[in-house]
């Protein structure tokens, strides 16, 4: 059944003393029922193991953090993530000119989509933007997505490990979206040991070891404006959303 409700159907667990428990002994309830109530709580746990949100950041033009400077190699058509700074401070410094902005949002294990063992989630990014402002600049922002556990983000020159794209200045606040298509080269896959407790609360701290898919997802923003007014990007979201 490849439809969902989309959510946990909530019921009274089988066998409570209940009137509107459907699953109690000897009361009849036909299979079709049983069968939507259960594949639907099957696909949404499995949608949820897929899809959630990952990390969300305040991100730059809070407390007097915003994005003024172009790249390190002066690019106004950036395309690769070497076109990006991806070392400027996330703390606000008196700087002559502010700098570009730069987020690590943590090493994630990814898993494929429950209902296509064949098929990634798409890693998607969101935010408003404050754009330049005139036309004539823009803010551009670079999304990267480095197997494993990696800081490497700068040395990425794979297209399918990243995007870049672009808000057009003059156009005031806007809503900003990067989409980034996970692959299997987007992952590598490492043998961890779950954390399940500490043994002073009685619960053992020991694990078997599992395999885990993980990628670690980088973002950068610079503005072609110099001079000008401070870009900002805020309300800044990572998470896996169906393609």
């Amino acid at each position: 059944m490849a439809n969902t409700i989309g959510r946990v159907i909530r019921r009274v667990a089988a066998g409570a003393a209940s009137t509107s428990n459907e699953f109690a002994d000897l009361r009849p309830l036909g299979s079709g029922a049983a069968q939507l109530w259960l594949t639907s709580d099957v696909n949404h746990l499995g949608d949820e193991s897929t899809y959630r949100q990952l990390a969300s950041v305040p991100g730059f033009g809070v407390g007097g953090v915003s994005i003024a400077r172009n790249s390190p190699t002066g690019s106004t058509s950036p395309s690769q993530p070497s076109d990006f700074d991806w070392f400027s401070p996330a703390m606000y410094t008196p700087f002559v000119e502010y700098p570009a902005a730069s987020i690590c949002f943590g090493s994630h294990p990814i898993h494929r989509v429950a209902r296509d063992a064949a098929t990634w989630p798409l890693l998607v990014m969101r935010c408003r933007v404050d754009t330049p402002t005139t036309a004539a600049d823009k803010l551009f922002a670079c999304l990267v997505a480095v197997p494993g556990m990696n800081t490497g983000a700068a040395s990425i020159t794979e297209a399918p490990l990243f995007v870049v794209g672009s808000a057009t200045g003059g156009a005031g606040w806007v809503d900003f979206t990067l989409t980034l298509p996970l692959t299997v080269s987007s992952l590598a896959t490492f043998a961890v040991r779950p954390e399940l407790g500490a043994t002073a609360t009685g619960v053992s701290g020991d694990s078997e070891m599992v395999a885990a898919t993980i990628t670690t997802v980088w973002a950068s923003f610079l503005t072609t404006e110099v001079g000008g007014k401070a870009a900002q990007a805020v309300g800044i979201t990572l998470a896996l959303e169906p393609a």
